[in-house]
């Protein structure tokens, strides 16, 4: 008896924990109905995917996007407003991140489009910070009102850029003229054969560091107008017909220049002395005038790393001995390929600049500076590209003559260098924009050079006709009945 009310206890025990065990059970599934609305109800009120991003890093991107011109005002400046409205359209959130953020409004263009009224309502969200401006071609009926409306912010203008046409221009200059600019930095203006404005003297432009003029009227006192505070000055002059106005350049500032400009007879410029001037702290100079060794000649930069050239091959003759030795990067992309660029000439060039690591030239001239010289021997002295000793990258751009370009002096060279066991040259076949290869041209030029160096592609245009093969396994590139089946391996190499 008392065995039969022990187990009966213990009976009753169990269906109490059962109905313990429910309840919970029951109080869990309400928790969870009750979790499951929440998170529905915080799913559907949280923001948007595209209002998710931290403010900091929106601003960040959506400035990026801004200010990313590629260096071409006119385009950045005529689609920028609708860029604004366009990125404002994505949400409200965005819309007013974008009117509330003065760095979205610091970039002014004046064109075709644009009214005094938007104007002064960028000017006004920009509230005080540097404003960017640039001039192009603004209405002839709106052109007063534009500037007056801008002149009065000329104490917050970081940059300028000024490519109006001639019948504008001399409005704008003279406007310009009665003002001053305390932080103006970078100006770019094309002056459509003017003379040197008076609104980029010193005591207007007191922090002037980026000086690009276009279409200049060389003047002699030009220089001593010029601004101290100048790091890089970019001059293009129609014609340079006396030298000396080089040695008043802001030589102890510089530290790049660059000259366009050509002279109709280089005998005629008063020859200027050997080493008679020194750029302290030049780091670049890109020269792209006739007779380009009448200046190199006269000047000493002890700090020059890149050199550039563009006019024709035969107008660099000079000796400049080993003062631009230490020069590292030499580019020579001439303007005019007449025919004439030997080996004799590369190798004078080579030999004045010993010490260059990074090379770009010309697919027409590649052969003047790689062909064999003396056949017989080792590397040695042979060819002019000897002299590069240090010579660890060349880029070669294929010009419109690229198709007249023979390969086997560099492949040579390059054959030859790995038989002495020196490091692989990189080299980077870039293309220019006239330049369309067929398929074959690129798939020769990549299997002649991959085996001796480096090998890189970038901005080659190909053009190819694809067609399935007769298995269906591989897509074979068909031309004038030549196959190449590793045209997947080729595109693999094209950055």
């Amino acid at each position: 008896m008392a065995e039969l009310v022990h187990v009966r206890a213990e009976l009753a025990q169990l269906q109490s924990t059962e109905r313990t065990l429910v309840e919970q059970l029951l109080a869990v599934r309400v928790a969870i109905e009750t979790q499951k609305s929440k998170i529905s109800k915080l799913v559907k009120d949280r923001p948007s995917p595209i209002n998710r991003l931290p403010i900091e890093l929106l601003t960040r991107i959506l400035h990026f996007v801004f200010v990313s011109n590629d260096g071409v005002p006119y385009g950045f400046s005529r689609s920028l407003p609708t860029l604004r409205k366009d990125l404002a359209g994505v949400s409200r959130f965005w819309r007013d991140l974008i009117r509330d953020t003065p760095i979205f409004w610091n970039n002014i263009g004046l064109t075709r489009d644009f009214d005094s009224k938007s104007l002064a309502t960028q000017l006004k969200r920009s509230r005080g910070y540097l404003l960017d401006i640039v001039i192009l071609n603004p209405h002839e009926g709106s052109l007063d009102a534009l500037l007056d409306t801008l002149i009065p912010t000329t104490n917050r203008w970081r940059s300028l850029t000024v490519l109006a046409p001639g019948t504008f221009l001399s409005k704008i200059i003279r406007k310009l003229n009665q003002y001053k600019f305390p932080c103006l930095e970078d100006i770019c203006i094309d002056l459509c054969k003017r003379s040197f404005p008076q609104f980029l003297l010193p005591t207007n432009c007191p922090v002037l560091r980026r000086l690009d003029i276009m279409g200049l009227r060389m003047t002699q006192d030009f220089f001593s107008k010029a601004s101290s505070t100048l790091t890089t000055l970019s001059l293009s002059i129609r014609f340079i017909n006396d030298l000396t106005f080089l040695s008043r350049t802001p030589t102890q500032s510089l530290t790049s220049l660059t000259i366009t400009g050509s002279n109709p007879d280089g005998n005629r410029n008063r020859v200027l002395g050997q080493d008679t001037f020194c750029f302290p702290v030049l780091q670049k100079l890109v020269l792209d005038t006739r007779s380009p060794h009448l200046f190199m000649d006269a000047i000493v930069a002890p700090k020059l790393e890149h050199f550039g050239y563009g006019y024709d091959s035969g107008s660099i003759f000079g000796t400049f001995g080993s003062k631009f030795s230490h020069v590292s990067h030499f580019i020579y992309l001439p303007k005019f390929y007449d025919g004439t660029f030997c080996s004799w000439v590369a190798r004078g060039l080579c030999q004045d600049f010993s010490g260059v690591r990074h090379a770009s030239l010309p697919s027409i001239d590649v052969a003047a500076f790689f062909e064999c010289t003396h056949p017989r021997g080792h590397l040695g002295s042979q060819t002019p590209a000897d002299n590069w000793q240090s010579l660890e990258s060349l880029s070669i751009i294929c010009t419109e003559e690229y198709d007249s370009w023979d390969v086997d002096a560099l492949v040579k060279w390059l054959t030859k260098r790995q038989g002495l066991g020196l490091p692989s040259l990189h080299i980077q076949l870039g293309g220019s924009p006239l330049v369309n290869m067929t398929i074959e041209e690129f798939s020769l030029r990549y299997s002649q050079l991959r085996d001796c160096c480096a090998l890189s592609f970038k901005g080659i245009e190909v053009s190819h006709t694809l067609h399935p093969s007769t298995d269906g396994s591989l897509l074979r590139s068909c031309n004038g009945g030549l196959e190449q089946p590793h045209f997947a391996e080729l595109a693999g190499n094209i950055s």
